[in-house]
């Protein structure tokens, strides 16, 4: 997974949030859950065995768990029983043939973010390989799926109708809303962190889906979970009904490793193309960066874990499956690990192409059925004559396996979301009072010849100003060429690239999934907001921005916001870090609910007006100066003034006034100062002490509207509102 600023641990599953994070992955996924599907019905739809009567290898069923005890007073106490039983072999039969059952490995303290399930299951092979891992966590590593255990019937998450063979659920509350309130936190809070293990499960793993066992007392659940969501299965009773327990791992052993949830399409690399990942890497981030030495081993770990490399296959798309249009790609550490169990669930990596050692940049996602594929969107925008956006090398939706013979793979046949087709089900229970309905997604690879780092690692004034007037002729012309927006302006969403001949890294403006077509008045078609919170226009953060649309005007503000944000976390003045967290807060992160909305941007309302956060501000000289020449193209009032000649709408006056500046000013070109504030990702300068204290620092709870983007900098793509959430819980 992407590590944190100091490389010394797991980025974003910080166990001091823990409580928050669950009770968000809660949130979001009750109304993503269908059940309670007939056991039967589940075991043929998700586990298929193509000979379910070939069973020679099964031990019997018959009072097998007649020694787990209907209830305890603990869940360590019906562990044990439980364990004895799924364990248990003959010299040829087992419960689960190919597969152990392991008590998961008591964590050093016991507080909610270092907590693990209560039984684990792993392929007989990687048992050892769990038990040598120097890893706190590695059990979630390796583990096929795992058993959460609960001491009585009664904390069961779920609530099944009445009557199990009425075909009348939806008059049913699956999630009922009791009214004790006790019961009904804990409840909540104990499906948050059953949740919380799927999603780590899904971060560790190259994963499509994964089989969770939810036992109370002596009854069992199974769930099946997907980035739409989950799928439950009908409460039943092992000691009553042992064979449904039983069928069921026995089917989970003789299924594929596809089928139980594993990504076909990433295999382990051969040792030889892990040697070519590590040399072709080192040198790209060493020209990138230029370092060497300890300091290139350094930056190498950001990228590359020895002996955790791997090679992910992409299909062209549209194409037939053969030699030419499948590619092969290693990989190792990603930049950025999906922390949310549903959506878009962004990995991001730089990856090396195993036929020309060339090195990339993947991106994998799950996208909504309904957006269009970015390289398309990427494509069209070259075509265009669009300047300073990334070059495609190849994209595609993921294949369910990778075909032996040569034919184009049908839309039916590429991995996709499962949950949504089980809505309209007649055993399907309403949730919270609501039917639920779970949209779709299919896993799409997106390949870059682009590579960078985020805006994030800027060195200088100079590289700042100069890279954002390059996104700034990216927008233009895609607005211009294309007519089109592209609604999530971000510091991790433009990226520094070093190119042959130029003394000045170019900016590239990357991430186009959010982007929209505009209409006959140039606004975007599709309503309401997108993109990152913290640099959103204030006409977008306001409760109506919801209904509105986007316009490129929101889109130049944010890039404002972007060079404002850069200025204050990397470059000098005069503010101490009490006044930088503090502006920070109140001038990006500050999101309150109206009539119900959320809404924000009061700081910059007010920073319009009156200069509030920047006018105490001591920059450089000419960064100041641009800043207030921008702040006054955006402040209304001198509009007023101007008569139609408005700057901030007059896309050839702001070209022309940033074209000049740069010609004519002298500005620093080594003047980098990583400020200490928890929204700052500079790996080489940051200090252990310092990190540790930014850990315990309750300011530090606010990042979490800053999340790390697909070049591993400071983002939100996925953002936005989920995360504001997660601080509004706080």
């Amino acid at each position: 997974m992407a590590l944190d600023v100091s490389f010394t641990r797991t980025r974003g599953l910080e166990p001091e949030l823990a409580k928050i994070r669950n009770k968000q992955l809660f949130e979001d996924a009750k109304m993503n859950t269908v059940g309670p599907m007939p056991v039967r019905d589940f075991m043929h739809d998700f586990l298929y065995v193509p000979h379910p009567c070939d069973t020679f290898d099964l031990l019997s069923s018959r009072g097998a768990f007649s020694r787990v005890p209907a209830r305890t007073d603990t869940s360590e106490a019906l562990c044990g029983d439980l364990l004895l039983a799924l364990n248990k072999r003959t010299r040829n039969k087992s419960r689960c043939p190919g597969f152990m059952f392991e008590k998961s490995g008591e964590p050093p303290s016991r507080g909610l973010g270092d907590m693990k399930p209560d039984i684990f299951c792993y392929a007989t092979g990687n048992v050892d390989a769990v038990d040598a891992s120097a890893s706190p966590r590695a059990e979630l590593g390796y583990a096929e799926l795992f058993i959460e255990v609960k001491a009585d019937p009664s904390h069961d998450f779920f609530v099944d109708p009445p009557n199990a063979t009425d075909d009348h659920g939806q008059d049913h509350d699956f999630f009922p809303h009791c009214g004790d309130v006790t019961f009904n936190r804990r409840r909540n809070r104990a499906f948050g962190q059953h949740i919380s293990y799927v999603t780590e499960i899904f971060a560790r793993q190259y994963r499509v889906a994964l089989f969770t066992v939810s036992m109370s007392g002596s009854c069992a659940r199974f769930l099946r979970w997907d980035r739409s969501g989950c799928v439950v299965s009908e409460s039943f009773d092992i000691r009553k009904y042992p064979e449904l327990f039983c069928e069921f791992f026995w089917r989970f052993s003789q299924t594929t490793s596809a089928v139980r949830g594993h990504d076909p399409t990433i295999t382990a690399a051969l040792p030889q193309e892990e040697e070519l990942f590590r040399d072709a890497l080192r040198a790209h981030v060493g020209y990138q960066l230029g370092i060497r030495d300890t300091e290139l081993d350094h930056a190498m770990r950001e990228h590359y874990e020895p002996g955790c490399v791997a090679a992910v296959v992409v299909l062209r798309h549209g194409e037939v499956a053969n030699a030419d249009n499948l590619h092969r790609f290693l990989v190792s550490r990603p930049l950025v690990s999906p922390l949310h169990l549903t959506g878009r669930a962004t990995r991001g990596f730089w990856a090396v192409d195993a036929s020309t050692r060339r090195v990339v940049f993947l991106k994998d996602v799950w996208r909504s059925s309904a957006i269009e594929m970015e390289g398309e969107v990427l494509l069209r925008l070259h075509e265009s004559g669009v300047r300073n956006i990334p070059s495609v090398l190849c994209h595609g939706d993921v294949p369910n396996r990778i075909p032996d013979v040569e034919y184009e793979i049908p839309r039916a046949e590429m991995q996709c979301s499962l949950v949504g087709e089980y809505c309209g089900e007649s055993w399907v229970s309403a949730v919270v009072g609501s039917k639920v309905l779970v949209g779709e997604y299919w896993h799409y690879r997106l390949v870059l010849s682009t590579i960078g780092y985020g805006l994030a690692r800027v060195g200088s004034t100079q590289e700042l100003l100069h890279a954002t007037y390059d996104a700034f002729h990216a927008l233009s012309d895609a607005h211009e060429h294309a007519s089109r927006l592209h609604r999530d302006i971000s510091v991790g969403n433009i990226v520094l690239v070093r190119e042959e001949g130029s003394k000045i890294r170019r900016g590239y403006l990357i991430d186009w999934d959010a982007s929209c077509e505009t209409d006959d008045a140039g606004e975007a078609v599709t309503v309401g907001r997108a993109g990152t919170w913290l640099f959103m226009s204030n006409r977008m953060l306001a409760a109506r921005g919801v209904k509105i649309k986007h316009t490129l005007q929101d889109d130049l503000e944010s890039l404002l916001y972007v060079v404002l944000y850069c200025a204050f976390l990397y470059l000098p003045h005069n503010l101490s870090d009490e006044e930088l967290s503090r502006t920070i807060r109140l001038l990006f992160e500050d999101a309150q609910f109206v009539n119900g909305e959320l809404a924000g941007g009061e700081g910059k309302v007010d920073n319009a007006i009156l200069r509030t956060y920047t006018k105490p501000v001591k920059f450089n000289a000419p960064l100041k100066e641009w800043l207030d020449t921008i702040m006054d193209y955006c402040d209304p009032r001198p509009r007023l003034q101007m008569g139609d000649l408005d700057p901030w709408t007059q896309l050839d006056l702001l070209d022309k006034f940033w074209a000049e500046f740069l010609q004519t000013h002298t500005l620093e070109s080594n003047d980098r100062q990583a400020h200490d504030h928890p929204h700052v990702t500079d790996k080489y300068e940051a200090d252990d002490e310092i990190t540790q204290a930014r850990r315990r620092s309750p300011v530090a709870q606010s990042s979490s509207l800053s999340r790390p983007g697909p070049y591993g900098e400071a983002n939100g793509s996925e953002v936005s509102e989920n995360a504001v959430r997660l601080q509004a819980y706080a």
